[in-house]
């Protein structure tokens, strides 16, 4: 109940504050296994991922924010589980295949971290390539757009800009061994993967662009 209230509140929140817009929603499905994957701007991207959730989703946020006494109970409550960022964290791994033998639906951020300026490109982590391959199941990229516009870095309220999210079609990665010497060809995928993310938000940002050039003459 926690859950679907949250979720519709998110929603309405930033379709009215937002004005919020999804695209390519039917390519999310209500049911998993499956892992999504998205670009990672600011705190609002929690907010832009309602507008295109459907049934049940785990998410995977930096541990830290657990350790907020009331935050933590809620986290819990809209199944968002700890990950201790720049480590091995096999227990937030271990969790992540559980929750994908059981048929659910995840979203990783696989830059790890919220970025420091607006464009920039941090390096994946494989993590979610290695759940794709051990499960053997597909990896849907979602591009977000708008909310480091909305809340960047050290900015205590967001500001009320268009907010954007576009549902890519689901990707099946080719089928790699597990093994150190494969490294390489996993951080390859996982490259390849996120630049299908960055290449979307780069169209968006161009459209949006041409659209307030238009406008403006």
């Amino acid at each position: 109940m926690i859950y679907r209230i949250s979720v519709y509140l998110l929603k309405l929140f930033t379709k009215l504050y937002f004005r919020g817009s999804s695209i390519g929603r039917e390519n999310m499905p209500s049911k998993g296994p499956c892992i999504c994957v998205l670009n990672h701007n600011s705190i609002m991207d929690v907010f832009a991922i309602a507008l295109v959730v459907k049934g049940r989703v785990h998410t995977m946020v930096k541990h830290t924010m657990f350790e907020v006494p009331l935050l933590k109970y809620w986290l819990r409550a809209v199944h968002m589980f700890p990950v201790v960022r720049n480590s091995s964290d096999q227990s937030a791994f271990t969790h992540a295949i559980d929750l994908l033998k059981r048929g659910e639906i995840l979203f990783i951020a696989p830059e790890g971290t919220r970025k420091r300026y607006e464009g920039q490109q941090l390096r994946p982590r494989t993590g979610f390539v290695r759940l794709a391959h051990i499960i053997d199941c597909p990896v849907i990229p979602i591009a977000v757009w708008g909310t480091y516009e909305a809340m960047p870095p050290g900015q205590r309220l967001p500001s009320p800009v268009k907010i954007i999210v576009k549902v890519g079609q689901p990707i099946k990665l080719e089928k790699i061994e597990l093994t150190p010497d494969k490294k390489h060809l996993l951080q390859q995928q996982a490259d390849q993967t996120m630049e299908i993310v960055f290449n979307v938000v780069d169209e968006i940002d161009k459209e949006r662009n041409k659209n307030s050039a238009n406008d403006n003459q």
